[in-house]
């Protein structure tokens, strides 16, 4: 039998709290061991491209397909198989699932690089993703105050506005990206942008840089002054960021950074990386994994068959028996 979670159900299932827990089992899941992470593929079209994540995470396996259509949008769809049987469990609409757990992870990150949290944060972009990092940041850490810039004066003054009596936040809309970037201790990006947003030497001495946008080559937010200055880049996983980023691929050919100077997630901890002469930011890069999109998705079908939620698609693959002794 495999169930189908619409957007709908998951809303209705999850929220920031349950996305940090699944980030978290992802983590556990790392640093234990019991995950398997390929490369993901891309085939770029004419048209925009086909993306499969495909992954392993304890008792589960499985794929997360994205489509782009320029001037169209985005579609994912989650599948999720039980390894033991190779059955097909559940089918996701993962466009609310990449959303949750972005954020999650990346307050995850905040939390290893911060783990006395802030006040004032600032936030770089209005969009799908700087929503709900700001929803997840605003769950985590007591935040009084949050400037945001956007590059359109409407769009930050409505986000400011909606967001501000949602959250019972102090936001201030800014139209200087470097007063938001040099005004907090911690600054969160997420942009679609295809060059890089704000100059790194405007960032606070000794800040915290959560960046998710350029999650593809063609895609770039942070320069590579930022990472000049870095004395930790803190990623989700090594081998996809470095391949996958613009950002990071940049400072890896300028020399701003080298290869070997991504720290996992699961690899972090507290002593590492002290501040040296000029490289005083903590940087955090992601990409996304489908170890991120696994772990949540177990919380959510655990959690939809609790409450008998979701749709039965019935047996949509056909087992074909194994041949005796095989």
């Amino acid at each position: 039998m495999t169930i189908h979670l619409d957007s709908g159900v998951i809303t209705r299932l999850c929220d920031e709290d349950i996305a940090f827990d699944a980030a978290r089992l992802a983590l556990e899941g790392q640093r234990e061991g019991s995950f398997a992470l390929p490369q993901r593929i891309d085939v770029n079209v004419a048209t925009g491209f086909f993306r499969a994540m495909p992954a392993a995470l304890g008792e589960y396996m499985g794929v997360k397909l994205m489509t782009l259509a320029k001037g169209v949008g985005n579609r994912y769809l989650l599948l999720v198989y039980s390894q033991k049987s190779g059955e097909l469990l559940a089918t996701l609409d993962a466009a609310e699932v990449t959303r949750l757990r972005t954020a999650a992870t990346t307050a995850l990150a905040g939390r290893l690089l911060r783990p006395e949290g802030t006040t004032v944060l600032g936030l770089i972009g209005t969009g799908f993703e700087a929503e709900g990092h700001l929803r997840a940041f605003a769950r985590m850490w007591p935040l009084e105050k949050v400037r945001v810039y956007s590059r359109s004066q409407d769009k930050r003054q409505e986000f400011a506005e909606r967001l501000g009596t949602a959250l019972g936040l102090d936001i201030e809309p800014a139209a200087d990206v470097a007063e938001v970037a040099g005004g907090a201790a911690v600054t969160v990006l997420c942009t679609k942008a295809t060059e890089p947003v704000v100059d790194g030497r405007s960032f606070a001495p000794g800040a915290v840089v959560l960046s998710i946008g350029s999650t593809r080559p063609d895609l770039r937010e942070l320069d590579d002054a930022v990472f000049a200055r870095a004395r930790a880049v803190l990623v989700d996983d090594p081998a996809s960021v470095l391949a996958e980023s613009g950002d990071v691929k940049s400072a890896v050919a300028s020399g701003a950074i080298t290869p070997e100077s991504l720290v996992s997630m699961a690899g972090w901890s507290d002593d590492r990386a002290p501040a040296e002469g000029e490289r005083d930011l903590l940087v955090f890069k992601s990409v996304g994994t489908a170890l991120q999109d696994l772990a949540l998705a177990a919380v959510l079908m655990k959690s939809a068959a609790e409450r008998g939620l979701g749709r039965d698609l019935g047996e949509i693959t056909e087992l074909k028996r194994a041949v005796r002794g095989k």
